[in-house]
């Protein structure tokens, strides 16, 4: 997995920024509608403040969105681990999704015959198979032809549906193990959540802003 070192530091720094804007406002709140002897500010200078707060948290918001690290990561996307029987001059065979880019990993193994409730080599020697790899489009993409164990690592090249074939040239049935992991590179900013809700939270503070400062009315007695 690859990861940014600085991003959690930042995502510090980010919500930081995000309380200390809450705070600023609740406290502008408190001086304009609670206030005080010697703490008094007039309404205008409030709604000033608050607009460039609610701007800092705004930028900061659009910054985790659009421009934050990204981090990219591996997904296992499907995955089997299958025991199959093939009978004689017969093929097994699985279809899945793979999107342009993922990893298709797998193997063929333990391929034996069974015989008297016995497994029994042939010739002393393992019984082979076939192994064929299909695109979307129905094209061989991979094979192997009469192996005894079979280890693969494919890239799509497409999005599609894709499907993976054992064939048993023998005239018994053999007995094996299927497996097969698809995996693709994720990538993302982990700070976009973070960046949505700044941009949401800055909202209110635009209004009273807005509000503080007579911009609103103003532009109503234009209207």
């Amino acid at each position: 997995m690859d990861t940014v070192p600085s991003t959690s530091i930042i995502g510090y720094i980010v919500v930081g920024i995000a309380v200390l804007g809450s705070v600023f406002l609740l406290f502008i709140l408190i001086l304009v509608f609670f206030p005080r002897r010697g703490q008094m500010i007039s309404r205008e200078t409030s709604g000033a403040l608050a607009l460039t707060m609610a701007l800092i948290i705004l930028i900061s918001g659009l910054w985790c969105i659009f421009l934050s690290p990204m981090v990219t990561y591996t997904e296992y996307r499907d995955s089997i681990y299958r025991e199959i029987s093939v009978e004689g001059q017969s093929s097994w065979s699985y279809v899945f999704d793979a999107l342009e880019g993922d990893t298709m990993d797998g193997s063929v193994s333990s391929i034996v015959i069974f015989e008297d409730q016995y497994f029994a080599l042939v010739n002393q020697t393992s019984p082979t198979f076939s192994l064929f790899i299909y695109d979307p489009d129905g094209e061989v993409v991979w094979s192997q032809i009469n192996v005894t164990y079979s280890y693969f690592t494919v890239k799509a090249l497409e999005t599609g549906i894709y499907e993976i074939e054992v064939y048993n040239p023998n005239v018994e049935t053999i007995h094996g193990y299927v497996s097969l992991y698809i995996q693709g590179k994720v990538t993302l900013r982990p700070l976009e959540p973070l960046g949505q809700w700044l941009s949401l939270i800055s909202l209110p503070i635009f209004g009273f802003g807005f509000w503080a400062t007579g911009i609103y009315s103003t532009l109503r007695k234009k209207g």
